[in-house]
């Protein structure tokens, strides 16, 4: 029997190349870049410009793949080769290539020839391309470059920031009440506005400011929806019925520590006959019974006593088994939603809150122009700038500039793949591309994602986004949802498991503010295969042993039992970060050497020791007091002391330098005569290192100081010479952006990876 939601997907599908707006849910191998291509080819064959249909995507990968997968039906339409009846949907896309062609021929576009005009790119390209052509207002002037990792700059507004308070003035001020209010503590100040400086595009159109009312209401009313959010969750889980005993318990409680703990929370339940809601008003009454139920980590009582109001009495014996049989019958999850409430703020700030808030809202805008001082100093802007910058380059809603009119008059359809994984700035500026389209006017917004499927939140991504506009819009338009079931890439064993687990796994309901999305199923099409599915191999350490080697060598016992039987097949290990993939790094190097495979950024170069050679021999040269690393660079292979020797030269005088104490005639007599020779070849070269220190480039000045060493005459294999290669080029480009600070240079020394492996049988096991 044919499952009747093969018919609704296909229905979907065809629905889906109507020129109106649709939002489409479609799980992992639905095909939607093919329905993307479908849709933009119908809608090409209805434009009067190919420039009036924009698709943008999240990557470039993903841009080329759509733009080759438009060009190559484009071709194949033109060249009359029309697919057979096995591939129906290519048959579709056959014939909406061939629509594309006559309308191309009838207005002269050229498409093949001139590929450049069909306008898929990504989110991030858009965003620049648009604040180039309003340099002015988008206030970018020269387009800067983008930065791959912005953190160093985040660091260096931080700390330009907190350099502020040297100044005198109001930014002073600022600064020095932000420590006040973190004990003084500079580097936790430091580090949250790192963070924050990432997430800016989030709160800078909140940033309060003293003057404006209007904002502490509106904080004040976010602050109630997010703890009444908490009180309605306690509600659903804590309902009244469960609440008679508890209550009953309550009261009781409370009257018995009215006389011995008149100033204990519980007290004020003494009189509380009816059950508790999610009301605001209720939060004190819910914070009350959290005390009572809740241990202080916050779980529920496994024993009440006399400190809780149940004294040794027949009574109170009493009313306390009935209390703990309430307390016990109460689920995980109420215990939960109780001691969130317990922690909850009252949802109204006193005027030393507020006072705190607006100090802290001058602060992070006083941060964020110090970061664009970091930015132009660079040359090089985040993805939040560029995006931040083209909506300012589009105008307000009431206000829209010339290119944002332009634009309403160019673009009549946009698609948007993956768009659960936008972020709110992006929302925003997709929201200013349609503003003022209206249902019915000849244009559409096409949205297709997974909400399943959102990765991004490094980036800011909101999968709540997708569910909010998916059920309320955006702007004026009310787009049509549309569901796929399809899934063309995995097994039917694969997807019935998944199927199966994954219900009890994703939440029940949809939550947008928490960005929590239920589980959808969906349906497999490829057919069965004998050992396709889902193994589970549960691993159980005990306590004090290495689970991640346990976990390594299992690992590495079905990689070499899935080579045995299927010597051809691809294997793929996927981890959740990637240090958990250190220990099987470790064991394939080190146990099965025969076994090549390829990882991506996977093994950092900032652990190799010719690497960390190098940094000592920097931080030695930058200090001549940082003994730790002026005792590394006598043991690194270039000079070699025996520890004997090092001993001898250091090991009972910790007032002068290393570096002092390598010149001491009396000390070095009494170092072995290899030990002397050696110690005479690294003075030399440090001698007149340290002599040009300061007159030269950092990257000139390290290395040739770790030439003259011998270093690179230590260095045994190619992968070596890459490696410190790697840290070579990454000094040179900390000394272009004028950021070579040493600490900063060992920090983003953690950032590189060894290149993957080559060879052709690597790419069977990639990890």
């Amino acid at each position: 029997m044919t499952d009747p939601r093969l018919a609704e997907d296909a229905a979907a599908r065809l629905r889906a190349l109507e020129p109106t707006s649709f939002v489409v849910e479609a799980p992992a191998g639905a095909g939607k870049t093919e329905l993307l291509a479908q849709r933009t080819l119908r809608l090409l064959a209805l434009a009067d410009h190919p420039e009036e249909v924009v698709a943008l995507t999240f990557t470039n990968k993903a841009a080329t793949e759509m733009r080759d997968r438009i060009l190559g039906s484009l071709e194949m339409a033109a060249n009359g080769k029309r697919p057979g009846d096995e591939v129906p949907h290519r048959q579709l896309t056959y014939d909406l290539g061939r629509a594309v062609i006559a309308r191309d021929r009838e207005r002269g576009w050229q498409l093949l020839a001139h590929p450049g005009r069909l306008a898929v790119t990504t989110l991030d390209a858009l965003c620049g391309r648009l604040a180039r052509q309003m340099p002015c207002l988008s206030r970018f002037g020269a387009q800067p470059g983008i930065a791959d990792d912005a953190a160093p700059h985040y660091r260096s507004a931080a700390r330009r920031t907190l350099a502020l308070l040297e100044d005198e003035g109001s930014d002073a001020d600022t600064v020095a009440a932000a420590l006040e209010f973190l004990d003084n503590d500079a580097g936790r100040l430091e580090r949250l506005l790192v963070a924050l400086l990432a997430r800016r595009d989030q709160w800078l159109p909140h940033t309060v400011r003293s003057g404006d009312a209007g904002l502490r209401a509106e904080a004040e009313a976010a602050l109630a929806a997010l703890v009444g959010r908490d009180l309605a969750t306690a509600a659903d889980l804590i309902g009244p019925r469960d609440q008679e005993a508890l209550l009953a318990g309550a009261r009781y409680a409370a009257a018995q520590l009215a006389a011995t703990r008149p100033d204990s929370p519980i007290v004020g339940m003494e009189t509380r006959e009816h059950p508790l809601t999610g009301d605001l008003a209720d939060l004190p009454a819910w914070q009350a019974l959290g005390q009572l139920l809740l241990t202080n980590d916050g779980r529920l009582r496994a024993r009440l006593d006399v400190r809780q109001g149940f004294p040794p009495t027949p009574a109170g014996k009493a009313a306390k088994a009935d209390l703990q049989e309430a307390i016990d019958a109460l689920s995980a999850a109420a215990g939960d939603a109780l001691a969130q409430l317990r922690e909850a703020p009252a949802p109204v700030f006193g005027d030393a809150e507020w006072a705190t808030v607006l100090n802290f809202s001058r602060l992070l805008n006083l941060a964020t122009a110090q970061l664009w001082l970091a930015f132009q100093e660079a040359g090089a802007v985040d993805f939040a700038e560029v995006a931040l910058r083209a909506i300012t380059a589009l105008g307000p809603e009431e206000a829209p500039t010339d290119l944002a009119l332009a634009l309403d008059y160019r673009i009549r359809h946009l698609l948007v793949d993956e768009f659960q994984d936008t972020s709110p700035t992006q929302a925003r500026l997709i929201a200013g591309l349609t503003r003022g389209w209206e249902p019915g006017d000849g244009r559409s917004l096409f949205l297709v994602g997974d909400p399943m499927q959102s990765i991004y939140r490094f980036r800011k991504a909101d999968v709540g986004l997708f569910l909010k506009i998916r059920d309320a819009g955006l702007g004026n338009l009310h787009p049509e949802r549309l569901r796929l079931f399809r899934n063309n890439r995995s097994r039917p064993a694969v997807v019935e498991w998944v199927n199966r687990v994954f219900p009890a796994v994703f939440p029940a309901v949809d939550e947008p503010l928490h960005g929590a999305v239920r589980y959808a199923p969906c349906l497999a099409t490829r057919p069965a295969e004998e050992d396709s599915g889902v193994s589970l191999h549960p691993l159980v350490s005990e306590p004090g042993s290495d689970g991640d080697r346990l976990e390594a060598e299992t690992l590495l016992a079905l990689i070499r039992a899935t080579r045995r039987e299927r010597p051809e097949a691809d294997i793929a290990v996927l981890v959740r970060a990637r240090s958990h993939l250190d220990g099987l790094v470790a064991a394939l190097r080190r146990e099965a050497p025969d076994l090549r495979f390829q990882a991506v950024d996977t093994e950092p170069l900032g652990g190799r020791q010719a690497i960390q050679d190098i940094l000592s021999l920097t931080h030695a040269l930058f200090h001549l007091a940082d003994r730790v690393h002026w005792l590394a660079i006598l043991r690194a292979p270039w000079c070699g002391l025996t520890l004997t020797d090092l001993h001898t030269l250091a090991g009972d005088d910790f007032d002068a330098t290393v570096w002092q104490l390598a010149q001491d005639e009396a000390r070095l007599a009494r170092l072995t005569s290899d030990g002397r020779r050696r110690l005479a070849h690294l003075t030399g070269v440090l001698a007149a290192a340290l002599a040009h220190r300061g007159r030269s480039h950092p990257r000139r000045w390290i290395e040739g100081s770790w030439r003259a060493l011998g270093g690179e005459a230590c260095l045994t294999a190619a992968a070596d010479r890459q490696d410190v290669a790697a840290l070579f080029a990454l000094m040179d480009t900390l000394a272009a952006e004028r950021r070579f600070i040493v600490g900063d240079l060992e920090t983003e020394a953690r950032t590189l990876f060894a290149p993957p492996d080559p060879a052709p049988e690597a790419r069977g096991l990639q990890l």
